[in-house]
């Protein structure tokens, strides 16, 4: 399977990531072209704040290559404020599932993240769990996708939990933060799901992983690498640009060829596929040779 290890970050809209990752005569618009010149996948951080219309999510299918690869995180309102009450949800669900045709069919979807929030535990929650699941409106299987789920409360931490993932085919999300322990269960053999949060002492997402950690986590990912078809890990710690960085740190760590070096993408070739630069135009660099 080509691409069968895929890092990369959870969103690439940030304004702060211009110096440390992004030239600074990029055009905010330009920034996900870029961003896939060099990773393969991203993890939509956006679709959890706001449902887009299938126009942007068009824009990024267009904007990206072919064999890239999104996770789409399930909209806050069907998580967060409803809890997967389905009765409550279905309607968002339904809109939102509708936005996100454009991954699925141009087969850039790898999974939808349902990242459920603290409050959410299994005493209570359990059932409305499995009954979210069981009346999901669609089919991952036949459609190509997997739904990734992300506990944040304790409880979870459960082989009842675990063995109902592995029976159902759903995906574990191994995190690295504070609250959890970094559980890496692989609950679905095709595909094993693992999002570095980070230890920032206000915040989480602030937070570099420096080079020892780096390597520390590459020796349990390895192990899940050999067990499972296909490994998402995607870093969370926005702050400064430090996920796109410690992202290519851990390519390297893993022996993963980025699509090309950063220092390799031409802003020349972003602008012309934008259309902000006529393609027929010569860069100076040629005029002069």
């Amino acid at each position: 399977m080509k691409n069968k290890v895929l890092i990369g970050t959870s969103g690439w809209g940030y304004d702060e990531w211009v110096g440390p990752f992004y030239p600074k005569s990029l055009k905010k618009e330009d920034y996900l072209s870029y961003y896939s010149e060099i990773f393969y996948t991203n993890e939509i951080n956006t679709t959890f704040y706001n449902i887009p219309s299938r126009w942007t999510i068009k824009s990024w299918v267009d904007k990206t290559p072919s064999d890239f690869l999104f996770t789409a995180k399930v909209f806050k309102s069907i998580t967060h404020e409803n809890k997967l009450d389905v009765d409550l949800c279905s309607h968002d669900l339904d809109i939102f599932l509708g936005a996100m045709e454009p991954l699925m069919k141009s087969e850039k979807l790898l999974g939808f993240l349902i990242q459920l929030p603290p409050s959410f535990n299994k005493v209570d929650h359990f059932g409305i769990l499995k009954e979210f699941i069981r009346h999901w409106p669609g089919n991952p299987k036949s459609e190509g996708y997997h739904l990734i789920l992300e506990f944040r409360h304790l409880s979870w931490m459960d082989d009842e939990v675990f063995n109902y993932l592995k029976k159902k085919e759903l995906t574990y999300c191994a995190v690295i933060e504070p609250l959890l322990p970094p559980r890496m269960d692989i609950t679905n053999p095709k595909l094993a799901y693992i999002r570095f949060h980070g230890y920032g002492k206000q915040i989480w997402f602030d937070y570099f992983f420096k080079g020892e950690e780096i390597r520390k986590w590459a020796v349990s990912i390895k192990e899940v690498i050999d067990r499972t078809d296909r490994v998402g890990i995607y870093f969370n710690n926005h702050f400064s640009g430090y996920a796109a960085k410690n992202s290519l740190m851990m390519m390297r760590e893993l022996d993963v060829e980025p699509r090309n070096e950063p220092n390799k993408v031409s802003l020349l070739d972003i602008k012309k596929k934008a259309g902000t630069y006529s393609a027929g135009q010569t860069g100076l660099d040629k005029f002069l040779n």
